[in-house]
């Protein structure tokens, strides 16, 4: 079974799909998760991203990107096994901020830790140790 990653563009910009699946891909290929995994990436004007930003953060400015995973609504599991899929949830990426090959895996691979269950917000040593696996993945990409 391999990974399902569903890309929708919301704008009239066109999008690299084919590069955004192989971007999230390679990042789960160098996790060597166990399982597959199913997910969602949203790419969003900058009015969009800042109305969801308004709405699930509280927050009044344009993200990057937003991170949907099943853990951040404060269900007990981080994530939910579905037929041997691993759901994870969504990703939201402001089509504003992929103007180049290196951002775009930049921001698709900080979102997909937020995915996996790592944070950047609670402490810096979680900040450090995100930021390490972050550049990792990216080297490796």
């Amino acid at each position: 079974m391999k990974n399902e990653i569903l890309v929708y563009n919301k704008t009239k910009r066109r999008v690299p799909e084919k590069l955004i699946k192989l971007i999230i891909s390679g990042a789960l290929k160098f996790l060597k998760l166990k399982q597959p995994v199913e997910m969602a990436v949203l790419v969003l004007s900058g009015v969009e991203i800042k109305r969801l930003n308004k709405v699930w953060r509280g927050k009044n400015n344009i993200p990057d990107e937003l991170s949907f995973g099943l853990n951040s609504r404060q269900t007990v599991k981080f994530a939910k096994d579905n037929n041997g899929m691993l759901e994870l949830g969504e990703i939201a990426v402001n089509v504003d901020k992929i103007y180049d090959r290196k951002r775009l895996s930049k921001i698709l691979v900080h979102a997909l830790l937020h995915l996996l269950g790592h944070h950047h917000e609670k402490s810096a040593a979680q900040a450090k140790k995100m930021e390490q696996l972050e550049k990792k993945i990216l080297s490796n990409l």
